[in-house]
C-alpha cells in the first residue's frame, strides 16, 4: 500500500502520543498499523528536508522518494529492533536514495577534482565571519545555486552533520577533493551572501 503522500507543511495530523520509538516499531511487529503511521508522521518532516535539500528543492521527485524511503525502511521494520536512532537510520536510507536519484534520473557524476588545490582556499577567516553573520534563509538560498557536487557535499556536511570523510565513501570521491570542493562552494556561498548585503545597503 503506497503511503499517503505529503508536504513538509501538512505533516503532523497523526498524535504520536507519548511513545518511543522502540515502542511504535513493537507495534508495527505486531501488525499494528497505527504504529507505522505514528513512525511516519514523527519523521516524514525532517526526511523530507533532508531529500529535499539534496534534489534541490523539486516536489514532486521528494515527495516520490520520502514514500520510496519509508516503504523500504517499514519493509524490513525487523531489522529495526536494534537500530540506535530511528530517525538516523530512515535519513541514511533517504541519502542514499536522493543520491541514487541524482546519478540515475539526472545523469549525475560526482567529480574528484583532484587538480583543485588547496591554496585556492584563500581569506576562509574572512568567509566564515561572513557566513557566520548571514542568515538561514540568505544561506540556503545560495546552496541552490550551487553547482550539483558541491551542492551535495554542503548540505550532507551542514544539515545532515555528515563528516567529509563519509561524504567521500558516499560519493566516491578522496577526502581532499571532498574538502576542496567544500570550502570553494563556502567562499562562493560567502561572496553571494555578502553581495546580497551590499545591494541592500546601496
Amino acid at each position: 500500500m503506497r503511503l499517503k503522500s505529503k508536504d513538509s507543511k501538512k505533516i503532523g495530523l497523526v498524535n504520536t502520543g507519548e511513545y518511543g520509538d522502540k515502542e511504535l516499531i513493537g507495534l508495527c511487529l505486531k501488525g499494528q498499523e497505527s504504529g507505522y503511521a505514528r513512525l511516519y508522521d514523527r519523521y516524514a518532516v525532517p526526511v523530507y528536508n533532508t531529500i529535499s535539500r539534496l534534489v534541490n528543492h523539486q516536489r514532486e521527485e521528494a515527495e516520490d522518494l520520502l514514500q520510496e524511503v519509508f516503504v523500504d525502511v517499514f519493509s524490513k521494520i525487523e531489522r529495526l529492533q536494534e537500530v540506535e536512532s530511528f530517525e538516523g537510520w530512515t535519513k541514511r536510507v533517504a541519502i542514499n536514495k536522493s543520491i541514487s536519484y541524482l546519478r540515475k534520473k539526472q545523469k549525475v557524476h560526482f567529480l574528484s577534482l583532484e587538480q583543485t588545490q588547496l591554496s585556492e582556499m584563500s581569506d576562509e577567516g574572512m568567509e566564515e565571519a561572513v557566513l557566520k553573520e548571514s542568515r538561514l534563509e540568505e544561506i540556503e538560498k545560495a546552496i541552490e545555486g550551487l553547482p550539483e557536487t558541491s551542492r551535495t557535499i554542503v548540505n550532507l556536511f551542514l544539515f545532515e552533520e555528515m563528516s567529509q570523510e563519509e561524504i567521500g565513501k558516499l560519493l566516491d570521491m578522496s577526502h581532499t577533493a571532498v574538502r576542496s570542493q567544500y570550502h570553494r562552494a563556502k567562499n562562493r556561498i560567502a561572496s553571494q551572501v555578502k553581495g546580497r548585503e551590499v545591494k541592500k545597503i546601496g
